[in-house]
């Protein structure tokens, strides 16, 4: 059975496939001037320091499934200088990925963060799930590239 709303969502998806470049940007006007709230970008470049890790060996012994590190780093741009701190946990699951939740404590306020975390090397991307101050309400994503001369961070934190 349809429901009105069904056929709402089809009819809106058929309209939004057809609509032209100008015709979104003038609906993405219109909605501003109607008090609609709208996003912008913050982004930043950083790179870390690791200041404190801790693996917490869950038994068998040796690298396994439920294995816990947890760590923090100092957040510093691309000049060197500290912009702030990171502190997360990851959980190790059945081969070299690990699930994990963390926080970058930034002058501003907080940006937390979701991920799997593929291995300790590679390009990941984070979600951000939300934050505090200048940063609530956020979402968008940190894009990770590890190596072993240092990790490279690219913020793109969209805000409400």
């Amino acid at each position: 059975m349809y429901t009105r709303v069904s056929f709402l969502t089809v009819i809106t998806s058929v309209v939004l496939a057809s609509a032209t470049p100008s015709a979104i940007a003038d609906a993405s006007r219109r909605a501003v001037r109607a008090g609609v709230p709208s996003t912008h970008a913050v982004t930043l470049e950083a790179t870390s320091s690791v200041t404190d890790v801790q693996v917490i060996d869950s038994a068998p012994a040796g690298p396994s499934a439920g294995d816990v590190l947890v760590f923090t780093e100092e957040i510093l741009d691309l000049g060197g200088r500290s912009i702030g701190s990171d502190a997360a946990t990851c959980t190790r699951l059945f081969d070299t990925t690990m699930l994990c939740q963390g926080v970058y404590v930034l002058q501003d306020g907080q940006v937390l963060v979701q991920l799997l975390q593929p291995g300790p090397t590679g390009t990941y991307t984070q979600a951000i799930t939300g934050g505090t101050g200048k940063y609530a309400g956020a979402r968008g994503t940190v894009t990770l590239n590890q190596h072993s001369s240092g990790d490279r961070f690219s913020f793109r934190i969209l805000l409400p």
